[in-house]
């Protein structure tokens, strides 16, 4: 018998499927994928959160610990760095666009 979710559980699936969205994109990023697959999944997890009032400090949080534990293994010390000053970047002009 499948009953039907509730308010939250619909919020927690919803963070749930931006979040492996965003996971994807940048395991697809170190692997070679365009920059603008990245680019996009950032642009999307970052209007998701703004939906939901999440307050920007949180909103960078998430996504560095994103880019620490989806990229971070698989891209050089040098790289690693700069990828998060990318998305956090990119995160920042998101959040503060009207």
């Amino acid at each position: 018998m499948m009953t039907e979710l509730n308010t939250t559980d619909r919020a927690r699936l919803r963070a749930q499927i931006i979040d492996e969205g965003l996971a994807a994109a940048l395991a697809a990023h170190v692997a070679g994928a365009p920059r603008a697959d990245l680019r996009q999944a950032v642009a999307t997890f970052v209007a998701t959160a703004k939906r939901t009032m999440t307050p920007p400090q949180d909103v960078i949080a998430s996504l560095k610990a994103h880019v620490q534990r989806d990229a971070q293994p698989h891209v050089s010390a040098g790289e690693y760095p700069q990828l998060v000053q990318l998305v956090v970047g990119w995160a920042i002009e998101d959040y503060y666009q009207s």
